[in-house]
């Protein structure tokens, strides 16, 4: 009777083995749960608990923590020297605005009233109003004088179309040089508001040379 007491039918051989790869299935995905949810958890953790395989370390420690506070009060900034890294702390200011601000005073030269803010792409009204008491103009803006203008040499400026930079080409070849914004003002290419926008960049010439 012994030689029979280990005897495993052939039925009994098919559930044995349905339960070993279930068993070893279980294991598997109880492995892969755990280690997802350790690299979720690391993902979503603090910089200073970044996840770190061997092959990863993370970002220098001078880099973890990169966002600049905000200001929590009132700073009056000039316009026209402040830096990116101090921009980016003013409330309402990020990284994309602090370009913008940036890019456009690159173009123009320099900004010569606070009000030119509302030019920065994608500035609403409430954005604007919000922003323009924490800056002033410190520095002026780059200009240039009239009586200093070359036909054929004149400076790039995005207030000027080229209709203007032709009108200017042509006044500058019949009269030599332009003093005056009221000679300007006598062609048809220069309106008022022109005037108003382009003087602060390109400057009449002083009284006494007049």
């Amino acid at each position: 009777m012994g030689r029979y007491f280990f005897f495993i039918g052939r039925a009994e051989r098919i559930v044995l083995i349905v339960l070993l790869l279930l068993i070893s299935s279980g294991a598997v995905l109880l492995s892969l749960t755990s280690r997802g949810q350790s690299q979720m958890s690391a993902l979503a953790s603090p910089a200073d608990t970044i996840y770190r395989p061997d092959h990863y370390v993370g970002p220098p420690a001078h880099l973890r923590n990169s966002s600049a506070p905000k200001f929590r009060q009132r700073q009056i900034l000039d316009l026209n020297t402040v830096d990116s890294l101090t921009l980016i702390r003013v409330p309402g200011i990020g990284p994309a605005f602090s370009h913008r601000i940036l890019a456009l005073r690159r173009q123009l030269g320099g900004y010569y009233t606070v009000l030119q803010l509302q030019e920065v792409y994608g500035m609403d009204e409430d954005k604007f109003l919000s922003l323009k008491g924490w800056f002033r103009i410190g520095r002026s803006p780059r200009t240039y004088r009239l009586d200093s203008l070359i036909s054929g040499d004149i400076p790039r400026h995005p207030y000027l179309s080229y209709t203007q930079v032709k009108s200017l080409n042509r006044l500058i070849s019949r009269h030599g040089r332009i003093m005056r914004w009221s000679t300007l003002m006598r062609d048809p290419a220069f309106s008022r508001d022109d005037s108003i926008r382009l003087s602060p960049y390109f400057i009449e010439a002083p009284k006494s040379l007049q």
